[in-house]
């Protein structure tokens, strides 16, 4: 027997949501007359649009074809799951009855979702700060309230399970990733509360399963398709940047004092080179040349200490390095420096500046 939506039910606010309103219209408990024709239909519609999509389980959701993550999509990964002929062989073949995935994708031109749950008869309800919600609905509407905003008009869809798929553009830079539930961290919503972006998928609207009964129903106008995540959303699905570290003092201008021994202008003229060097160092040499440059100065310290001392041998080439944008920044950086300092130092006992 199909499982009957809910349509209505406690609410924590009174926004008005698609659940809520008059035009809400509940998905047919038909199935279609030819369930496999459809499911391809439904592929190559959302292919049509640009979206990537892969075949997933009719019971449990479960993408069944692998190939896509946390990096996705990648040129290789958008033409495989993009190609009509791919997607064709799918739904005409082995996976001809499957639910239709939706891939979340990267740029004003991929997809993230926002999946909100209907609780679950036997399931807790949330307590604390989301106390009296009964449905993802009720969680979002609480965070629309809070930020002073409007229900978010955007491509909306029901889920079998009474649930609801709010469809958004991904933003500009960085792109939102998946989340499930409440969370400590961006993009995290709540309880009840799924995101769905980089590296996920959604079941899409048309999609059936016998297994549920019904199929993914879009509620919203035709014409209304995917819009920009609105700023009070996207602030909330983003990670909070951390402070910007204070910038470092640059390392002191060191200058010979007149008549200083020949050691000594070897060690300062070898000091600029070295750290020219390292900050001039293309990307995938840096951290060899910072090293080496460490352990020349390491070698050189014992016939001019006053010149070639720790501190300054440290700050010249931790700024150079910086300089360069060496990959893990400042600790990696040091970590490099003081590795090639120990073993010049060790290496160098006995040998001189003057020698060289």
């Amino acid at each position: 027997m199909a499982e009957k939506l809910q349509l209505t039910g406690p609410t924590a606010t009174e926004l008005p949501t698609p659940r809520g309103s008059d035009s809400v219209d509940t998905s047919s408990t038909r199935p279609p007359a030819d369930v496999s024709n459809h499911q391809l239909a439904v592929a190559l519609t959302w292919v049509a649009r640009g979206v990537p999509v892969v075949p997933c389980s009719r019971t449990d959701k479960g993408a069944l074809v692998p190939g896509f993550g946390k990096d996705v999509p990648t040129a290789d990964i958008v033409k495989t799951f993009s190609d009509r002929e791919t997607v064709t062989s799918w739904w005409s073949g082995r996976f001809k009855r499957a639910h239709v995935g939706l891939l979340g994708g990267r740029g004003p031109g991929g997809l993230v979702v926002i999946d909100l749950d209907m609780l679950k008869p036997d399931a807790p309800a949330p307590t604390g700060r989301w106390a009296g919600c009964q449905g993802g609905t009720d969680v979002l509407e609480m965070l629309a309230r809070q930020a002073g905003a409007d229900w978010p008009e955007t491509y909306t869809t029901l889920t079998p399970s009474g649930g609801m798929h709010l469809y958004f553009r991904q933003p500009e830079g960085a792109p939102i990733g998946c989340a499930t539930g409440d969370g400590p961290t961006a993009p995290h919503l709540g309880p009840l509360v799924d995101v769905r972006g980089l590296g996920g998928y959604v079941i899409a609207a048309g999609s059936y399963s016998a297994a549920q009964g019904r199929a993914y129903e879009r509620i919203t106008p035709a014409a209304l398709g995917p819009q920009p995540l609105p700023g009070w959303l996207l602030e909330l699905l983003r990670p909070v940047a951390p402070p910007a570290a204070p910038p470092r003092p640059p390392a002191p201008v060191r200058t010979l004092a007149p008549g200083s021994s020949r050691a000594d202008r070897y060690a300062d003229r070898a000091l600029t080179g070295e750290t020219e060097a390292v900050a001039h160092a293309p990307a995938g040499e840096r951290n060899g040349r910072l090293f080496a440059a460490a352990r020349r100065l390491g070698e050189l310290h014992p016939t001019a200490p006053a010149v070639l001392d720790e501190t300054t041998v440290h700050d010249q080439l931790l700024g150079a390095a910086l300089a360069a944008g060496l990959r893990g920044g400042e600790r990696e950086a040091l970590r490099t420096i003081r590795s090639g300092w120990e073993r010049g130092t060790r290496d160098g006992a006995g040998r001189g500046a003057g020698a060289a």
